[in-house]
């Protein structure tokens, strides 16, 4: 079956006359997720009882890593976060959990709470988006004693999607910020020649860490990748307030 769209009703504001209807993608096989990515689609996994390869429409962000550069304020920044000489290797999934397995989704619940007040992915949401066929590798940084990062990823030769990266992080600690790993991300895509880097959702203004300084960024406006930088924070700006989801979704 190739990729099947499909559209489903949507929040509905009827005093604003605005009646939203989600678009979805689902997938068969594997080999075709580079076409949902290509057209704005991210995977979905708030329900853990689903079976199918779904993924949503959203206001997708990628680097384009052929124009991708990072501005002068944010080079400073990552060299600072570099001074913490983190040791960075891309792991296949199943060497990952083999490697760390427990441990390390239960640092993930700890570094989230610590960061969040909540564990925002509970066990059986990680567990859900461990068990799909498309996350294929995960990014990890560490020191000489321990684990200190690990990011999960969709890849191919179509690019990688950044899709959740948990970190140690504790105001009381001098600790490596989280933004450095997402350009440590970057620069891993760029050293493996993909095309593209995927970032996720750019609602907010607590995505706008995302683009800062860096050149190269699209996003998706329903249509078309965009690449116009004010249009996406005049969006972010307009946004509601984000809300997180259920963790036990």
């Amino acid at each position: 079956m190739p990729v099947r769209t499909f559209i489903t009703e949507g929040p509905v504001q009827y005093a604003r006359y605005r009646f939203g209807y989600c678009q979805w993608a689902e997938i068969a096989d594997v080999g075709d997720v580079d076409k949902p990515y290509a057209g704005g689609y991210l995977p979905y996994s708030a329900d853990v009882n689903d079976p199918r390869h779904l993924f949503y429409m959203a206001r997708s962000l990628r680097i384009r890593m052929d124009r991708y550069s990072v501005d002068k304020k944010r080079r400073y920044d990552h060299r600072n976060w570099q001074l913490h000489n983190l040791e960075r290797t891309c792991l296949r999934k199943e060497a990952f959990l083999d490697a760390y397995g427990p441990k390390a989704l239960s640092l993930a619940a700890e570094w989230m709470e610590t960061r969040f007040g909540s564990a925002f992915i509970g066990p059986a949401r990680l567990a859900y988006i461990l068990g799909k066929p498309f996350l294929s590798d995960v990014l990890i940084w560490r020191t000489s004693q321990e684990l200190m990062a690990f990011a999960l990823l969709a890849r191919g030769a179509w690019g990688a999607h950044y899709w959740y990266v948990f970190y140690k992080n504790n105001q009381a600690e001098n600790l490596p910020p989280g933004h450095g790993y997402l350009v440590d991300f970057l620069n891993w895509t760029r050293e493996v020649a993909l095309p593209y880097a995927y970032l996720g959702t750019g609602y907010g203004q607590k995505s706008r860490y995302k683009a800062r300084g860096l050149t190269g960024l699209e996003f998706w406006d329903g249509s078309a990748w965009n690449a116009n930088k004010d249009t996406l924070i005049s969006l972010q700006e307009n946004d509601p307030p984000e809300e997180r989801p259920n963790p036990n979704a």
